[in-house]
């Protein structure tokens, strides 16, 4: 169970930017769990294709979660979308957000042991099986309003 705890860790940290006190504000915890649910159609494909190439079964396993996870998140998934576009830099687009995602959350895939690219495997079944990643989305501050 200690392993599965980590995994999850690992996940929350490898998708998430900011880790922040989400039960600070219940608002802002669903904005967190919204743009996690958006990233996740971001990064997950990747993700499971490379958790294929270290195990032969874990497309059988991933895909159906995943599926399903994008079927009934579609209103969260949107939402999240719609908050993470909010906060684009001047310039920046989708695939570069894309990129940025997959090569700063996922590098671990590449560069990891065994061990942790097998928990992020695991972490990212906990979280297409329903896990909620700690975190909330981050405050904005005044300089930073458009």
């Amino acid at each position: 169970m200690k392993l599965a705890s980590l995994t999850l860790l690992s996940l929350a940290l490898a998708l998430s930017t900011d880790a922040a006190r989400a039960a600070d504000d219940p608002h802002l915890n669903a904005a967190y769990q919204d743009h996690i649910a958006y990233v996740a159609t971001v990064g997950l494909p990747v993700l499971i294709e490379k958790c294929a190439a270290l195990d032969p079964g874990y497309l059988q396993k991933a895909a159906p979660l995943y599926f399903r996870y994008v079927n009934t998140h579609q209103d969260q998934i949107e939402r999240g979308r719609l908050l993470t576009l909010a906060e684009f830099a001047p310039g920046e687009t989708v695939k570069s957000y894309r990129d940025g995602v997959i090569a700063s959350r996922l590098s671990r895939l590449e560069t990891g042991t065994l061990e942790q690219k097998l928990g992020m495997c695991e972490g990212a079944l906990g979280m297409l099986s329903g896990a909620k990643l700690p975190g909330e989305w981050p405050v904005r501050e005044a300089s930073q309003t458009r």
